[in-house]
């Protein structure tokens, strides 16, 4: 008997692995570790869009949604579902055009009992007729969802435009219409298309499991041999049925397509059709590519692109690929001067390819491969753990593109030499003009050269506007010519100074993978006025790595919107000017990240963010806080400009934001202090000048608390040394009393209903959206320990009876928020429905979970609560995560370290009628304390309902403004049974309600 088969995995992952193949053929990548609190597994199965019959698109998705909602062994609608919720977990799946991979995650002990639920998804599913039509709107819902999503748009345009009657040219989400009318029209049945797709499409032999688990090898291996051995095979090959359709690229496709998007965008595309990639796995010919002309550092196309005023981004890789095929695709995102330059730039990227690349000496272009792979082995050396059904995930999905034993490191390592000849091959037959299709995105008003004659078309399913025409063939000869000259600022790249240089574990570290991690905290080792660093040796996961964050605390960015927009321009600028380098340090293991705001802890100025290869990375951050302490705005006019441009247009653009989101940011600016709004900063973005800026950086650095955590593989002298190093080049003194940063929320009143309403800010958005915000009260870990407990029991309720048995909308959400020291309880549903429905509904369901609280077992309750400790007992995954978690307790300035575990503490002993009784307190519709805070937008399927109806709705453009309070007892959404009668809401100036409120304050 042969031994099973072990993949190659990273230096410092301990797990033991295994590869089994079932009598079925159904492959399984098995891995044990004894230290995960949570357990996972994802199963790919290569089946997906492409196989679609025209007839029935977007039925390889309706098949991923119908797979959860019932078999034989478990035929409960959420069975599933409700399982990983209540064991502190979650449950997934996505549909690709060649494969659909399902996945989820839970508590450790649950693994067992898990995995016979989720093989009966692939060995006896139940395809019910009524939940095959119910679940259909859950479909439509998902595509309004993303009809005004251009990067959907484009995506389709690229399939819609493809050879007559080639799978490619399917809709792959599809909706109602294709799902169920079409079919209907035909005479045909979508259950029994389902069932078709099911039997002929999905077999064992094709399906790749991965489990992770802390049981042993053997015992994983028993039970999946055990629960899968009953899924069919029917000996199958991958995308089975579309081997033998041909290339989807012929010339109506390899056009130039002039696109109308939905936002204001400005963007080119370059796409090469190529053979897939995967079958080269082992030496990757076309990462080089994507390397070199991808790259942002020195020499780049993008840096010349940037110098010219023409583009702020640049992309290049296999961006879609099956099977069957692939395209390259070289995306540039462009500003208002590069779009009238757009030729010269397709000239400069033919520059590139054909001449500084192609042309190349071959040593040269080895030697860049040389250290790509240096870097991509160190890389996976020490790569850090990630989440489990992440993992998991991975896993599965390698199986269906490498070999068995490369099932870990198959997408990242270079296994053999590269046959530089075979990189000109290919760069030869696929990367010229006449196998290049074009996008020109950008607002018709600003398209160049348009034809008097264009005939403007639209794509079926989006109604994306476009217009197709002819490759110039003047053009397509320059790029071409053998005469073609490579600009003098373009090079290939050079040697990476920041590539890693020494492993070495440091000695001392007191932590290590036994640890007790309640214990491990970090040490304040500098405390001054103007200077807080905490450190911890960390050693524990193996690897020569380290994370520093860096906090620049000044309250002086929060006095207006415009000093808001002055920081959010120096931290634009710091980007840009710092680009090139921190590519190259990305590029070799080390990521630099600088941001003005959070979501998990307080930030009031700049936090700068570096994490990598322990080496290299003082280097990198000394450089970077050099840039800040001797930046001078009025040297980077052209900078400037670049970012100040692209800044507008992002706050332009926010109002083409998913609903749910401007419901959600209606809530903030009600209740946070301070606030500036989207318009307010646009406005003054759209007028900032550099000088202002530059007075305002002055400013900011004149007076600092800086606060900074260091964790991993550096000592205590070495974090000190670096830290005193890298700010010598700054002169500050302490915060003065005004620039301590003071952060308020408003006290909702308890009993008191607040509602704020508002049309969507983008007219063609479908649907409409409810956010209900209640405010529990100051974060204290008894609070927090009920709160995370009531909403991992609510979450999956809700989404089981709003979305899947009312069918509401495809986005349903319960969460838990932790926003300026205050807990709040967040539900949130997005659909066509107007909100006042919407808020009916969810008002209704919180009824409903009373009695389901109530009549809980003490068994579900405890198993409820077991999976939540579980959950928190988790250990950090890296020392990057670690220190993440200490940053948001430093500028918390809570410095609970062992915070989870005394949530875990806490919640040992809590008891179902201390839920209960927290439930009625701050979540019940039957509450007199319940403080809520209801935020509604109103789409545009609400709209013109109402209107056909010859209706009006109470929303007008001046509701936006305003806040309408409900005193006590008052019933304004009233479910069955309850009276409609009200009295009238007080109403209030969105400026009168934040001024008059009461308030919960966070100084720190």
């Amino acid at each position: 008997m042969t031994s099973p088969l072990v993949p190659r995995k990273p230096d410092s992952d301990q797990r033991e692995y295994r590869i089994i193949t079932l009598p079925n053929k159904l492959t399984a990548v098995l891995c044990s570790d004894p230290e995960t609190q949570s357990a996972a597994a994802a199963l790919a199965v290569a089946a997906g869009q492409l196989q679609d019959s025209p007839e029935v698109q977007g039925l390889a998705h309706f098949l991923e949604h119908m797979l959860f909602l019932g078999n034989e062994k478990y035929p409960g609608e959420s069975d599933f579902d409700s399982f990983c919720a209540s064991s502190a977990g979650y449950s997934n799946a996505w549909t690709s055009m060649d494969r659909t991979v399902y996945h989820y995650v839970l508590a450790h002990d649950k693994l067992k009992d898990s995995l016979d639920r989720f093989s009966g998804f692939f060995s006896c599913p139940l395809f019910s007729e009524d939940l095959t039509d119910r679940e259909l709107n859950a479909i439509e819902s998902e595509n309004n969802k993303n009809l005004q999503e251009d990067s959907r748009r484009e995506f389709q345009l690229l399939r819609s435009t493809a050879k007559d009657a080639h799978p490619l040219q399917r809709f792959g989400t599809g909706n109602i219409y294709s799902l169920k009318e079409v079919p209907e029209k035909k005479g045909t049945n979508t259950r029994q298309h389902l069932l078709d797709f099911y039997r002929n499409k999905y077999s064992a032999n094709i399906m790749k499991l991965a489990v992770l688990g802390r049981e042993d090898l053997d015992t994983q291996e028993a039970w999946v041999r055990d629960y899968f051995k009953d899924v069919p095979n029917h000996s199958l090959e991958p995308l089975h049925g579309t081997a033998g359709d041909g290339t989807p690229f012929d010339d109506g496709w390899k056009k130039v397509f002039r696109v109308i998007p939905v936002k204001e965008r400005r963007k080119l595309v370059l796409f090469f059709p190529c053979p897939n990639t995967y079958d080269v796995y082992r030496t990757k010919p076309l990462r080089l590519v994507s390397h070199c002309i991808g790259h942002e550092g020195p020499g780049s196309l993008l840096s010349l692109l940037k110098e010219k005023g023409w583009a702020t981004e640049l992309g290049a890789g296999t961006g879609t690929q099956s099977t069957h095929f692939s395209i390259f695709e070289i995306s540039v995102k462009l500003l208002e001067q590069g779009l009238p330059n757009y030729l010269e730039i397709v000239s400069l990227v033919f520059q590139y390819l054909l001449v500084c690349f192609r042309k190349a000496a071959h040593s040269d272009r080895d030697r860049i491969r040389d250290e790509m792979q240096h870097i991509e082995e160190m890389n996976f050396r020490y790569r850090s753990k990630v989440r489990e059904d992440q993992y998991t995930e991975q896993l599965a999905c390698n199986l269906t593109r490498y070999a068995e034993e490369d099932a870990i490191c198959g997408p990242d390592l270079f296994f053999e030499p590269m046959d530089q000849a075979v990189v000109d091959e290919l760069v030869d037959k696929y990367f010229h003009p006449s196998n290049m299709r074009l996008h020109l995105i950008a607002p018709e008003s600003e398209q160049p050269d348009i034809p008097a004659d264009a005939k403007w078309e639209e794509e079926f399913w989006y109604k994306t506007r476009y217009l197709r025409l002819p490759v110039d063939p003047k053009h397509a000869s320059l790029w071409t010519s053998p005469d073609l000259k490579c600009h003098d600022k373009l090079f290939l790249p050079p040697p990476n100074p920041y590539t890693p240089d020494s492993a070495e574990m440091k000695e001392g570290s007191k932590v290590t993978s036994d640890s007790n991690e309640e214990d491990v905290a970090p040490t304040l080792i500098l405390d001054k006025p103007t200077l807080k660093l905490w450190h911890l040796l960390d050693t524990s996961f193996k690897q020569p790595k380290a994370s520093a964050h860096i906090q620049l605390n000044n309250f002086c960015v929060e006095r207006s919107a415009r000093s808001a927009i002055c920081l959010r321009m120096i931290l634009e600028l710091l980007h840009e000017v710092t680009n090139e380098e921190a590519y190259e340090a990305e590029e070799a293991g080390l990521v630099f990240d600088v941001t003005n705001t959070s979501h998990s802890s307080v930030c009031s100025g700049l936090r700068l963010t570096f994490k990598g290869y322990h080496s290299k990375l003082p280097v990198l951050v000394k450089r970077i806080m050099a840039v800040i302490a001797n930046l001078d705005v009025m040297q980077h006019q052209g900078a400037f400009e670049l970012v100040k441009e692209a800044t507008v247009l992002d706050y332009r653009n926010r109002k083409f934001q998913q609903n749910y989101a401007h419901a959600m940011i209606a809530v903030n600016e009600a209740c946070e202090h301070p606030f500036w709004s989207n318009e307010e900063r646009l406005k003054e973005c759209e007028t900032i000048t550099m000088e202002e800026v530059q007075a305002f950086l002055g400013e900011f650095k004149s007076e600092m608390l800086v606060e900074s955590v260091i964790v991993g593989n550096l000592t205590a002298e070495e974090a000190a040394t670096m830290m005193e190093s890298s700010l010598a080049p700054f002169s500050w003194g302490p915060l003065s009393p005004e620039n301590v940063p003071t952060l308020e929320l408003t006290k909702v009143p308890e009993g008191v209903t607040v509602l704020r309403e508002q049309l969507t800010p983008d007219p063609g958005s479908v649907d409409s959206s409810v956010v209900t915000y209640l405010q529990i009260g100051p974060r204290e870990v008894r609070t927090e320990a009920l709160l995370e407990l009531l909403c991992q029991m609510m979450d999956k309720e809700m989404y089981g009876q709003l979305r899947t048995v009312e069918q509401l909308g495809y986005i349903v959400s319960c969460s838990q928020q932790f926003r300026f020291g205050v807990c709040s309880l967040r539900l949130l549903v997005q659909s066509v429905h107007p909100p006042s429905f919407l808020e009916v509904r969810i008002e209704t369901f919180l009824t409903a979970f009373t009695k389901h609280l109530t009549e809980m077992s003490q068994e579900d309750f405890a198993e409820h609560v077991e999976s939540l400790i579980t959950k928190k007992k988790e250990k950090d995954r890296s020392s990057e995560r670690r220190c993440d978690r200490f940053m948001n307790e430093v500028c918390s300035h809570t410095y609970m370290f062992s915070r989870k575990h005394q949530i875990a503490g806490v919640l040992a002993t809590v008891t179902k009628d201390d839920l209960i009784a927290f439930f009625h307190k701050h979540v019940s519709p039957a509450s007199t304390s319940r403080a809520k805070f209801t935020s509604h937008v109103t789409g545009k399927t609400a709209l013109d309902t109402e209107k056909e109806a010859g209706g009006e709705l109470d929303v007008t453009p001046e509701s936006a403004r305003q806040v309408l309070m409900f005193d006590k007892g008052a019933v304004p959404f009233p479910i069955e049974g309850q009276s409609a009668d009200l009295p009238e809401p007080k109403i209030l100036s969105i400026g009168e309600y934040r001024k008059t409120a009461e308030r919960y304050k966070v100084q720190k």
